[in-house]
């Protein structure tokens, strides 16, 4: 067993059914619990906007803020530093002398690179780095074929695991977290903090209909939604219930949600949830599979000959309101003041703005990441792909 362990909270911003939270709990006396909040999330792109624009900046901040009340009811706390995570977290392993960083393992490229990046400062130290899969249903090695083998489209890869799925049992939360003595916790940031002025949430935005982010709340909605009548037409479980927001930031783990789906009796609402499950889990997979190339015009098709206008001009009309239809500036008026929109409202926007105006469905994609709240990679930019006739069928 290990003397000490640093924890690194990524996208798992929960303690029920952390494995790697609990595997760090019963693998050493004391572990070392931090957040880092890191100002490239939130720089300007080339485009303007913030790669993290405020209202996420805002969740985020909420979510940590909830994540230290509830390690704290367990005896520990949670370091807050604000720097580049893959400095800071080697930093403080050397100098408390903690044997392993353990963490969630991440798929996206900038994600991998920062992985990879702590894993070589932690090597001056003699320190070793332990990545945990949780972000999906099943691990990689479990799929029922190889990552290079992915179905190439979503019917063939649900019908295949609809006959292999075999889902853990859900973990139980720490028992007890211990920390060392004479730790520095670190003030939660502000916006401010952030670079980001509170101005630029903007006025005369519309109140917040989702209701506050934390790991009790999630749980409470999911359950309500399970409860809930029959689902409309064209409703999206995931994305449509919110449950997609908890998924997001780790609130919920996507095998809870299964295993809480599971225990429903046949129905529309439980086959839809469980299609859109695995619908963000082969979103996922498309990410490990192709890499990069998910972030690219031509996608992960390789579609060289589509060509889309780099037109900012028009672009700012779409994302101002200020386009020749009605519809979708109302859309997007809705994004940049709640932070949301019903799957079919995000496919009108983007469809607007890749088919209509022809304009590069990537600047779209990265507008969705600085504004939706439950913004992830794989799910976003996978979708933009499908939208854009550059993804998988």
């Amino acid at each position: 067993m290990a003397d000490r362990i640093v924890y690194w909270f990524r996208n798992d911003l929960r303690l029920l059914d952390n494995e790697a939270l609990l595997s760090a709990c019963n693998s050493s006396d004391e572990i070392i619990p931090v957040f880092v909040f890191d100002p490239r999330q939130y720089e300007k792109t080339r485009l303007g906007f913030r790669r993290t624009g405020a209202l996420r900046a805002q969740q985020l901040i909420d979510c940590v803020t909830d994540l230290r009340e509830n390690i704290r009811k367990k005896g520990g706390d949670l370091l807050i530093r604000i720097g580049e995570p893959e400095k800071i977290v080697a930093q403080l392993a050397e100098d408390h002398q903690a044997g392993y960083v353990y963490c969630s393992k991440e798929i996206a490229p900038e994600e991998t690179r920062i992985e990879s990046s702590l894993s070589k400062n932690l090597k001056t130290g003699n320190i070793d780095i332990k990545l945990f899969w949780m972000d999906t249903l099943v691990h990689a090695t479990e799929l029922p074929f190889p990552i290079s083998k992915l179905p190439g489209s979503f019917e063939a890869f649900s019908k295949t695991m609809q006959n292999s799925l075999d889902i853990e049992s859900i973990l139980p939360e720490p028992a007890q977290i211990k920390l060392p003595a004479d730790l520095e916790m670190g003030q939660m940031p502000t916006l401010a903090d952030l670079g980001i002025e509170i101005e630029e949430i903007g006025t005369g935005q519309e109140p917040e209909t989702i209701k506050p982010i934390s790991e009790e709340e999630a749980i409470r909605s999911l359950s309500q939604y399970l409860a809930s009548e029959a689902d409309p037409i064209d409703f999206h479980a995931l994305i449509d219930s919110g449950i997609s927001r908890w998924l997001s930031m780790g609130c919920l783990s996507p095998k809870y949600v299964y295993k809480a789906v599971a225990t429903k009796s046949d129905s529309a609402k439980k086959q839809s949830l469980m299609q859109d499950l695995l619908e963000r889990d082969y979103f996922h997979w498309t990410l490990l599979r192709y890499g990069p190339r998910i972030f690219k015009p031509s996608g992960v098709k390789h579609h060289f000959a589509k060509r889309w206008d780099d037109d900012l001009v028009t672009f700012r009309k779409w994302t101002d309101s200020q386009t020749d239809d009605a519809q979708v500036n109302d859309l997007m008026r809705k994004l940049k003041s709640q932070g949301n929109l019903l799957s079919a409202e995000r496919w009108i926007a983007a469809k607007y703005l890749a088919n209509t105006l022809n304009i590069n469905w990537t600047w779209g994609a990265m507008y969705f990441e600085s504004n939706l709240k439950d913004y992830e990679p794989s799910v976003s930019w996978g979708k933009w792909n499908k939208v854009a006739g550059v993804g998988q069928d």
